[in-house]
């Protein structure tokens, strides 16, 4: 005989359990019969007559069956868990905490654990340490063990009862940090609520509880609160089911021992029969099985239109109750089918919505919230790019020039801190720089450190000098009193993590036509459809991972994780004990509940899809993507329950090729079912044009023309162009042609400039060899006078930005001396070379073209160019005009060229090894300043390259052998002039570094570009065997 339930401290109301798996007989004999009650009496009471239900569209469920009966609902109110807590909380003040709150403060805790002691080898052994690497790792992501943390509070343990020492200290500090900012978790507070519930009066005249199951216990003593505040409860329970038998039995069980034997569920008499079988079954018949099919889209949106069509097939069956579209939770998904159900004008509840931006979802804020986190140039130019008007912060200078300073900065200094930089301006003069400076100056950072007040405070004074009032005024209204009593210093990365998650105004939004709770079609995750009756389901985006759910990623090494759930069983075991019914009766000890780790959440969702199937009356459809939407060119598995299901249905295994196949009986089927509002969508010229663009591109029969980086006529503006740009004009011509004749040219993003910065160094401490003014020669000095220049201007360099991080408060960086150590490498080595030349005695470096120099290559063809000539060297000091002079150009590069050599003449008086070395770039700066030089008198020249790997500097090549070679040129000023360039070249290559285009740009076939290229531009077209990338 089962005992009477515990005592409490005043009189039990009425509790009365009941059992059972059919919705149909759980609503005509318990739903129905008890809202017709509560129906007649509700609206006269004092006190309220609650309905709590794990989600909305379940109760949006019920109240459909009663308004179908005409039942009135007046004084009845539905609740979830949350409002059913703030009920309870108005007689017990609750001091809950949101997420974001608790997530700082457990990071905080962590962040007090990572302490390094000052000795180095200390140090290290420290960093090894597990409790330090731990704390680093929580502090970082804190939620796994945040959750860990709430699921041992809800099963009623602390973080002692489970082996793992390394994260014992984060919890304790934790705590501690929980208690002084007067906070307590939620299911603290639902099991103190549970103890004013036994000892004051009755809060509610009748609770009605259903929907509740083995998924939810962490609410159990929420749930046995509100049954204990109320005078009558009526509790209906789910029968066990046998994916998690264990867990439903213990949750039943646990109820029973509290409020005694729960009586089960039955069809009532009138729908009873006399036999166990029907007439069709006992003639051999099968037991009706539901009918099962399958659909397969391409992708999501064929997928989508997939869902919807076959909603409107099951509405067009005149057995259809309701239509269930089921996912695994909110996406991509679900917003394409509301969509799709929309345009076919078909009403529908869109349970799982979509999100709508407010001012904190906005590019600006994001941009903020990345400055504050990384002051750097990018994060700067990023966010002043969003402004709406960035006049406001820069009311003195244009934004190209600010991002010009910045760069040129950058490439000065190689130390992208904004506080350097302007560190760096400050000591320049000029009114372009003190501009620049002031601008630095009108943006407000956080500090690296502070407590939490003063981490406000400046956030305030940074929000307001933005004129971002509204901003502030949410965040202020997201805090409290408890910022003054976190009395610790923390770094602005906890802080600005925590004020990501704070500020959130998205807002739920729907359709118009899918806004409809009480509508046939209802689009519902797997929990929200549960404990429902469907006639019709779709399973929409079935594919591997959807469900059950993939494990989310844990907080500790596997070896502590397979620990930690041994611990958790061990501690299951020890809450659950003998009920009061004797042997085979199990429930959970007073103050305890079951802990449902990873093993057992998958039990309670292959339960709920269970659950789901033997809900439904008519048909489910499954449906599945064939590739995934972030990666089209990876074929997406189904799930193994869409496996298990079309092999149980077709007795054939789901192989790639049949998952192929239901994709074409998919979009053969879409094809003639159709969209009437999809078919009817006229094609824009725009889009027509795109497609003769597409196609123009890749006709490999004619030369490029206005598709492809060209003019149909001749070009409003000729540009000149640099030596750089001619470089680039055969391996990249697109590039160019939108820079030069469009003004576009790809966001400079790149992090690190080492390479170029480099070079750039090593140019202007060789040039520091030089003691003249500039365009003039001057005696070359011996080797050793030479080496002390290169070092002097090196160390001058070292110095300044010495004195820069010093002022900064910061050191300067290893990374940065250990580049600055490889460019002095570089620069000596150079000019230990350059000092070991005889005969030339006369230098000029850093020699400037100037743009107004028009280079004549033949009488037809003149190059507009500009450059700066490395150094020239001369056997005698050249005279005004250099006529009859002997000039030498040096080209450097610090990477790793080789030396250029003379080229043998062929028979028809060409040089190939000379035009592969123009062709490939690694000749036609040289040949661009020899054709320069000999513009402005010179007679006679020689041109070498100057890099680590040439042995001995001496003259490579002479101008007279890229005479051959003129028909090059002549095509690169045809190019200039007529701005007829065309795509060469990979957008991305393997073998070396391209820049990314300004505008999406298509890839097209190198077969092709290279035979579009010779027809266009057969003078630059290189030799078969010459021809990769």
């Amino acid at each position: 005989m089962p005992k009477k339930p515990v005592e409490t401290g005043r009189p039990s109301g009425k509790v009365s359990l009941h059992i059972g798996v059919p919705f149909r007989a759980a609503w005509e004999t318990i739903l129905l019969p008890w809202f017709q009650a509560a129906g007649q009496v509700s609206w006269q009471q004092q006190q309220p007559t609650v309905v709590a239900m794990p989600f909305r569209s379940q109760a949006y469920a019920i109240k459909g069956l009663l308004l179908d009966r005409g039942v009135s609902l007046l004084g009845i109110r539905f609740v979830s868990p949350a409002e059913l807590r703030e009920l309870l909380a108005a007689r017990s003040k609750m001091h809950l905490a949101l997420r974001e709150h608790l997530r700082l403060l457990l990071s905080v805790a962590a962040e007090e654990c990572i302490n390094l002691p000052e000795d180095p080898p200390l140090r290290e052994k420290r960093m090894l340490e597990a409790d330090f690497l731990a704390a680093k790792s929580v502090a970082r992501a804190p939620d796994h063990l945040l959750r860990t943390i709430d699921q041992l509070a809800a099963a009623g343990w602390d973080f002692s009862a489970v082996e793992l020492p390394a994260l014992r200290e984060i919890a304790t500090r934790f705590h501690r940090r929980l208690a002084d900012c007067g906070f307590e978790l939620i299911h603290v507070a639902d099991r103190r609520a549970l103890d004013q519930a036994v000892a004051s009066p009755p809060l509610f005249t009748n609770i009605l509880v259903t929907g509740f199951n083995g998924a939810h216990w962490p609410l159990w003593p929420l749930l046995q609160a509100a049954v204990l505040s109320a005078k009558n409860a009526t509790v209906l329970l789910d029968d066990p089911s046998d994916a998690a038998r264990d867990i439903d039995e213990t949750w039943v069980g646990t109820w029973e021992e509290a409020f005694g034997e729960a009586k089960p569920v039955s069809l009532p008499l009138n729908q009873i029969t006399d036999s166990l079988f029907s007439e069709e079954e006992m003639r051999g018949a099968s037991a009706g099985a539901i009918g099962r099919s399958f659909l397969v889209g391409a992708d999501t949106t064929e997928q989508a239109e997939a869902v919807a069509q076959q909603c409107l097939h099951f509405l067009a069956d005149p057995a259809c109750d309701r239509v269930g579209i089921v996912f695994s939770g909110p996406g991509a998904l679900p917003r394409l089918v509301a969509s799709a159900l929309a345009r076919l004008d078909i009403p529908h509840y869109d349970g799982l919505g979509h999100f709508l931006p407010g001012i904190f979802e906005a590019a600006d804020w994001r941009a903020w919230l990345r400055l504050q986190e990384s002051p750097r140039i990018n994060s700067l130019l990023h966010f002043v790019n969003t402004l709406s008007d960035h006049a406001e912060i820069f009311p003195d200078v244009s934004l190209n020039a600010f991002e010009r300073a910045l760069r040129s900065a950058y490439a000065e200094v190689l130390i992208d801190d904004l506080d350097i930089l302007r560190r760096f301006y400050e000591q320049q003069s000029g009114g372009t720089k003190e501009k620049v400076t002031a601008a630095l100056d009108s943006i407000s950072f956080l500090p690296a450190r502070a407590r939490f007040p003063e981490f406000l405070r400046a956030t305030k004074a940074a929000l307001n000098r933005l004129g971002w009032k509204s901003h502030w005024m949410e965040i202020s209204r997201r805090t409290g009193d408890w910022v003054d009593k976190l009395d610790i210093e923390f770094s602005r990365a906890l802080y600005l993590r925590w004020l990501g998650e704070i500020a959130f105004t998205f807002t739920a939004a729907r359709e118009t036509i899918g806004d409809h709770p009480y509508a046939r079609v209802q689009l519902l995750s797997v929990p929200q459809a549960h404990s429902q009756q469907w006639s019709h389901l779709i399973f929409a985006g079935w594919n591997e991972g959807s469900w059950p759910p993939r494990e989310t990623g844990e907080f500790a090494r596997q070896d502590e994780i397979d620990a930690f759930n041994r611990s958790i069983q061990k501690l299951n075991r020890r809450a659950s004990r003998q009920g009061r019914q004797g042997e085979g009766h199990t429930s959970i000890r007073e103050g305890h509940t079951l802990y449902l780790g990873p093993a057992q959440q998958r039990q309670i969702a292959l339960r709920q899809f269970e659950t789901l199937v033997e809900s439904t009356t008519q048909q489910i459809t499954f449906t599945a993507s064939l590739v995934q939407e972030d990666a089209p060119e990876r074929l997406w598995n189904p799930s193994e329950l869409f496996t298990r299901h079309y092999q149980e249905a077709n007795n054939s295994p789901l192989t790639q090729k049949a998952m192929n196949q239901l994709q074409a009986l998919t979009r053969s089927w879409l094809d003639k079912a159709g969209d009437p509002n999809r078919r009817n969508l006229i094609v824009s010229r725009e889009i027509e044009s795109t497609r003769i663009a597409y196609d123009a591109r890749r006709d490999p029969n004619v030369p490029s023309r206005e598709y492809d980086f060209a003019f149909r006529s001749k070009p409003p503006v000729v540009p000149t162009l640099s030596v750089s740009d001619f470089d680039q004009l055969i391996a990249a011509p697109g590039l160019v042609w939108l820079k030069k004749y469009l003004g576009v040219k790809a966001a400079d993003e790149s992090d690190n400039v080492w390479n170029s910065s480099t070079g750039k160094w090593v140019h202007d401490w060789l040039a520091a060899v030089a003691t003249g003014t500039v365009k003039t020669f001057t005696r070359l000095p011996d080797s050793t006078e030479m080496e002390r220049r290169v070092w002097a201007a090196a160390e001058t360099k070292r110095s300044d930005v010495a004195h820069l991080c010093g002022a900064a408060g910061k050191p300067v960086p290893d990374w940065w001396s250990g580049g600055w150590h490889n460019a002095l490498f570089l620069a000596r080595v150079l000019a230990e070379k350059l000092g070991a030349v005889k005969g030339w005695s006369w230098m000029a470096t850093e020699w400037t073209i100037d743009e107004d120099l028009a280079v004549k290559v033949t009488e037809n063809a003149t190059l507009s160019l500009r450059g700066r000539i490395d150094l020239l060297l001369a056997r005698k000091a050249p005279s005004a005009d250099w006529t009859a002079e002997d000039l030498w150009i040096v080209d450097y590069k610090t990477g790793a060229k080789k030396a250029l050599a003379t080229a043998k003449k062929d028979a028809n008086g060409r040089r190939p090894a000379l035009k592969k070395k123009l062709l490939d770039g690694s000749a036609l700066q040289l040949g661009l300043y020899t054709l320069a030089v000999r513009a402005l008198g010179a007679q006679r020249t020689e041109a070498s390259l100057l890099s680590p790997l040439v042995r001995r500097l001496e003259p490579q090549i002479s101008g007279d052998e890229f005479s051959s070679e003129e028909d090059i040129f002549a095509e690169l000023a045809r190019m200039q002039q007529t701005g007829m360039f065309g795509m060469h070249g990979p957008l991305r290559s393997a073998y070396r570094f391209t820049d990314d285009y300004p505008l999406a740009t298509l890839a097209i076939d190198s077969d092709i570009l290279e035979q579009r290229w010779e027809l266009t531009h057969p003078a630059l077209v290189r030799d078969e065997e010459e021809i990769f990338w």
